[in-house]
């Protein structure tokens, strides 16, 4: 099957995986250069982000009788946290990072085998298993936190911490990708499925008043940069479109519009972080 061979058969063409590895040349045990700090993190991120898409993506996949567009999807993130983990691995496998690098390893072993095997479900019966649905859902968000530790972690041995604007960028967008996740696991289940990790869940209208400050936070804080400013009004725009459909979660559910929508946000957000 096409997925398996891209999910479980991780590995890059020689020639890709050199000129990728290149761009973060530094030996294992050599600290990192500040340069090289932030193109780390910014891969850190990139990862969390399509883990969140990932599984998103699922979500979208069973509801539609395993339709072939979103498995596409499915794969391109697969491919590109893999990718992103093979790089990383050359800057933080040892010294200082080597305990939580691994432990996104780890966690990237354990859930993109269960995603594996949620989708082989769905293909042989048309229809996913709850219980297989719900381990995916908490080794998801167990790869999650393991990013986050990650990130701070390089943060912390490295002292380069990213500037306001950029770390509220990021923060928003995985917000929002956070918040378009649970409205997914909901709207697609015709039980009350849930995207949540633990006893107590973080209900998406909390988010999405969350995310709405964040976003009124960037639009102020790049006021004076002209493009920076119209990326953000074009991901308010499209927020005020949505912000109904994420407030009032329980009702109305426009799955296909909010999810278009808020990965439209997410790209305006980044586009806008790339002026700082």
């Amino acid at each position: 099957m096409t997925f398996n061979i891209s999910l479980i058969n991780r590995t890059l063409s020689f020639t890709l995986g050199t000129m990728l590895v290149c761009s973060l040349t530094a030996s294992p045990t050599m600290a990192l250069e500040k340069d090289q700090a932030k193109e780390v993190l910014d891969r850190i991120y990139q990862t969390t982000i399509h883990s969140y898409y990932s599984v998103n993506s699922f979500y979208n996949f069973s509801a539609n009788q395993a339709d072939q567009k979103q498995l596409s999807s499915i794969n391109e993130s697969v491919d590109t946290i893999n990718q992103n983990i093979e790089i990383l691995e050359t800057s933080l496998a040892d010294g200082a990072t080597t305990e939580t690098f691994s432990s996104v390893q780890d966690s990237w072993d354990r859930y993109s085998n269960v995603l594996s095997e949620n989708i082989d479900v769905v293909v042989d019966t048309g229809y996913p298993d709850l219980r297989l649905a719900g381990d995916m859902a908490t080794t998801n968000i167990a790869l999650t936190d393991a990013l986050d530790g990650l990130y701070n972690n390089v943060i912390s041995v490295t002292n380069t911490q990213p500037e306001k604007i950029v770390t509220l960028s990021r923060d928003a967008s995985r917000n929002i990708a956070l918040m378009m996740t649970k409205y997914s696991a909901r709207s697609t289940s015709t039980v009350s499925q849930v995207y949540t990790g633990g006893d107590t869940e973080i209900t998406i209208d909390s988010l999405a008043r969350e995310f709405e400050k964040q976003l009124d936070e960037l639009i102020s804080l790049t006021a004076d940069n002209a493009n920076a400013s119209e990326l953000l009004d074009a991901a308010k725009t499209k927020w005020d479109f949505i912000r109904s459909s994420y407030i009032n979660y329980n009702e109305n559910r426009v799955n296909f519009i909010v999810n278009l929508y808020s990965k439209k946000i997410i790209d305006d957000i980044q586009g806008m972080a790339s002026n700082y």
